[in-house]
């Protein structure tokens, strides 16, 4: 793993660390379109237990996906990681930690 970034809803980043973008306006406009996306997509998906969206380069994978009700995570791997796996590992992790109190 090579960046972590915790995004609020609206866009504010909580909490940052690694290789991520370097600014962290950016970091919260994106996160807060991608939370925005996924609440249109999830109308569509509603069958689906965890939504996430993945953007790559040719060097980097940042994989988005709700950490909480209010919360989005972002992760920066390697181009060539398989992020499918970490939605579902995510989903369990959240449910544990953050709906189960």
């Amino acid at each position: 793993m090579q960046g972590v970034a915790l995004i609020a809803n609206e866009g504010t980043v909580l909490f940052q660390t690694g290789e991520t973008v370097a600014d962290e306006t950016i970091i919260g406009v994106a996160g807060a379109a991608v939370m925005r996306l996924a609440e249109h997509i999830s109308a569509g998906l509603a069958e689906c237990n965890m939504q996430e969206i993945t953007i790559r380069c040719h060097r980097h994978a940042a994989f988005f996906a709700a950490a909480g009700a209010d919360t989005l995570l972002m992760l920066v791997l390697p181009a060539d990681t398989d992020t499918r796996p970490l939605a579902g590992m995510l989903a369990s992790l959240s449910n544990a930690l953050f709906y189960n109190k």
